[in-house]
């Protein structure tokens, strides 16, 4: 991926209504047009999905390393991490649990099966259980001894090179508990402009505002969202690839909202997402999802 491809200032439709960008040069040089076509066209100019309005996407949209860079190295370790920020990633994505003692871990599923080949559940074992357990070996020699780390390891190692995107998974009796934690310590980092918190449960998002107004948060769904204007503790929306249409992300940006888009990991849904223009795409190929 390029290095240097950047996304900052990010217009949206509503910015920009009723603004064309064909050189002024060249609208001189046409023909004079009678006035119902030359109408139509302007329309046609404006509309959000003419291409004129898709051909710098490439370059604006950012780029989530799901799990890190899960093609590199096991998934929501600091190898995986590491590989991330070489590969350009703007975000990284991943998620926390706690440990029977209250430890925050960075680790997708509830147990520990699929990734250590243990048949416990995290929130039943102990962090220094946890901690001696490899997540490495399945994927080869290379990764052997390979542990699971906590959330204060991956902030301090991810601080000032890369931005994260936190998922809190929803467990009962467990998850809210966690908020003030996580906050702290993102807020003992100086960490709260490289933080975004999201969530599939909008109270967890409710709870993060009540501690640290100024931590960004994402609504996670798979599901329709008829009316996103109600959720107004959710500053951005994290949207299955089968719900990005031009329609929805429209109405987002009215907002003045974002809209990151998952999983997107072939050139279908690249497709469709710079068709509707997602702002930010969340990938298992940071490293060669888009052109160079």
């Amino acid at each position: 991926m390029n290095q240097e491809r950047v996304s900052k200032n990010r217009r949206h439709p509503s910015a920009n209504a009723g603004r064309t960008h064909f050189p002024v040069p060249f609208i001189m040089k046409m023909a004079p047009l009678p006035a119902a076509l030359l109408c139509g066209l302007m329309l046609v100019l404006a509309s959000p999905g003419f291409a004129f309005a898709e051909e710098n996407w490439d370059q604006d949209v950012e780029i989530t390393a799901h799990r890190g860079d899960v093609s590199q190295a096991p998934e929501n370790t600091i190898p995986a991490f590491k590989a991330a920020i070489e590969s350009g990633a703007d975000w990284i994505e991943l998620d926390i649990n706690q440990t029977k003692d209250g430890v925050l871990v960075v680790l997708h599923d509830e147990n520990l099966m699929r990734v250590a080949g243990v048949p416990h559940k995290v929130r039943d074992l102990t962090y220094d259980e946890i901690r001696s357990l490899d997540v490495g070996s399945r994927l080869g020699p290379d990764f052997q001894g390979t542990s699971i780390p906590t959330l204060s390891e991956v902030l301090d190692y991810c601080r000032g090179k890369i931005k994260l995107n936190i998922e809190i998974k929803y467990r009962e009796g467990q998850s809210l508990e966690l908020i003030p934690q996580m906050v702290e310590m993102i807020r003992q980092r100086e960490m709260l402009q490289e933080c975004m918190i999201t969530s599939f449960n909008y109270g967890c998002l409710q709870m993060v505002k009540i501690f640290e107004p100024s931590l960004e948060t994402g609504l996670i769904s798979s599901q329709p969202i008829p009316q996103p204007e109600i959720y107004t503790s959710a500053d951005n929306f994290v949207l299955s690839i089968e719900l990005i249409e031009p329609d929805t992300v429209n109405r987002i940006h009215g907002l003045g909202k974002e809209v990151i888009a998952w999983t997107i990991n072939d050139q279908y849904s690249v497709d469709k997402c710079k068709k509707a223009r997602a702002d930010n795409i969340i990938t298992d190929r940071p490293d060669d999802i888009l052109p160079e």
